[in-house]
This record gives structure tokens, C-alpha cells and sequence, in this order.
């Protein structure tokens, strides 16, 4: 069986223009995620390395494969001029579905709830019919810092247990709860945790913090420490006594049941 090194040579130069013209729009999709859907911490503690594979998956891998299955020069023109519309078909398809996906798993939120804080997405949002430009009104950063208020009132506490209940809400996805971010800061403050008790015992995060300081040039006891609960791994946030984030330390990553 004779191996054709033409038809190979012009499948891998087909392919590779592809490649090429995939990594431009991979690149525009790259800088996105990164420094827009999922700016740090959230792109790797709350799914933007994960949805970066997917979106490379699909544009770097996916349709450069498929042309280099698929095309043929010895075909017809006609012949050849669909084999690639049907490929940036596929393609075009995949992406759409790839950049949805992660668009609608970027974080919005970052709410308060009971001396933690916790990430929401934007699908959560819309599946709740609440368009995201209602967040504004708690807190202008990006994502939006939100406290969710905890009653004092019995009745509005089984409210609450109740919503939870039937409609798998926890407390902190629960919208009637929130309440702007900087008018609750103390009562927020109040739960901040004993960062000299975590780093004691980890020596990574310890290092994070001794560069932040140092940047900082401030010291320890200038910020305020508080958890933050994320999909991948937790961090603390770091916060000015006027209650701007003014860094982060990265948790361990959660071990995966």
C-alpha cells in the first residue's frame, strides 16, 4: 500500500491554516475570559481554566482535526468549498455552544452570607428571571459584592428555610435577601477570620500573603480576612478598612468526590 505524501502534505497545510486562523479567534475568546468573564481570583478558583479547555478544545483542536480528515484536493472545487462550509459549520456550532456555556458559568456575584462569601453564576440569575443589571444597585464592582441579610423575625426566618426547602435556594441565592455591600461592611467585618491561625499551618499561603504585604507595604493588620467559597478552591479575600478588595490568597484546591 503506497502512503500519497502529496495528499498528506496538502491535508497538514489545510489543517494548519486553519489552526492559525482558529488561534486569532482563540486569542480574542482567551482575553476575554480571562481579564473579563473570570478576572483573578475567579479564573482559576471558579471555573475560567476549565472553560478556557473547552473553548480550546473546540477551536484548536476540534476544527483543525476535522479539515484534516476531511479535505481533499483531488476532489472537485464545488466539492471542496462544501467540505469546508460544512466544517466552520460544525465548528461555528460547537463554539457557539462552548462560549455560551462559559459565559453563562461566569461569576456576577459575590454574596455574604453568615461570615462567608460565595460565588454565583449568571445562568443563576437567569434561571431566576433577574436581569443582571439589577446587581448594580448593591455594589458597582465586578462581580458585584452583595450582603444577603439575615432576619432577626421568626417568620421571616421560615420564609427562608422554606424557600430553601422547595426551591433549593440556599440563603445566599435567595435575592429578597441582599442588601448593598458597603452599607452592611461592619456587620460583615464582624466574622472576619484569624488569618495567623491558616497560615500557621500552610506555608503557601503564607508565602501569598508575606508578597502581598510586601507590595502593599502595609501591614498585616491594616486588611480585614474573610472567607470566600468557590467551585474549585476556596480563597480569602483580602479587604481595606474601607472595604475595597485589595487582594487575595489562594486556598488548597478541593479534592474531587
Amino acid at each position: 500500500m503506497m502512503i500519497n505524501f502529496t495528499l498528506i502534505k496538502s491535508k497538514l497545510k489545510a489543517s494548519g491554516i486553519h489552526f492559525c486562523i482558529s488561534s486569532v479567534v482563540f486569542l480574542i475568546l482567551a482575553f476575554l475570559i480571562i481579564f473579563r468573564w473570570y478576572p483573578p481570583p475567579y479564573f482559576t478558583a471558579d471555573g475560567g481554566w476549565q472553560g478556557i479547555r473547552i473553548i480550546a478544545i473546540i477551536d484548536l483542536i476540534l476544527g483543525p482535526f476535522i479539515t484534516l480528515i476531511i479535505y481533499n484536493p483531488s476532489k472537485l472545487k464545488k466539492e471542496i468549498h462544501f467540505d469546508l462550509g460544512l466544517i466552520a459549520l460544525i465548528q461555528a456550532i460547537a463554539l457557539v455552544w462552548g462560549i455560551y456555556t462559559v459565559h453563562s458559568e461566569r461569576p456576577v456575584a459575590v454574596v455574604h452570607w453568615d461570615g462567608e462569601f460565595y460565588t454565583l453564576p449568571a445562568k443563576h440569575f437567569e434561571a431566576l428571571s433577574i436581569p443582571l443589571n439589577e446587581l448594580e444597585q448593591f455594589s458597582k464592582t465586578r462581580p458585584a459584592l452583595i450582603h444577603a441579610d439575615r432576619p432577626n423575625d421568626f417568620l421571616k426566618l421560615k420564609e427562608i428555610l422554606a424557600i430553601t426547602t422547595e426551591q433549593k435556594l440556599a440563603p445566599y441565592e435567595q435575592f429578597h435577601l441582599y442588601r448593598p455591600f458597603k452599607e452592611n461592611q461592619d456587620k460583615i467585618f464582624s466574622y472576619k477570620i484569624d488569618i495567623d491561625e491558616i497560615i500557621t499551618t500552610n506555608a503557601k499561603m503564607k508565602t501569598e500573603l508575606d508578597n502581598f504585604l510586601f507590595k502593599s507595604k502595609k501591614k498585616k493588620e491594616d486588611y480585614v480576612y474573610m472567607p470566600l467559597i468557590a467551585r474549585y478552591h476556596n480563597v480569602v479575600l483580602i479587604f481595606s478598612n474601607d472595604g475595597d478588595v485589595a487582594g487575595t490568597i489562594n486556598a488548597p484546591y478541593k479534592e474531587k468526590s
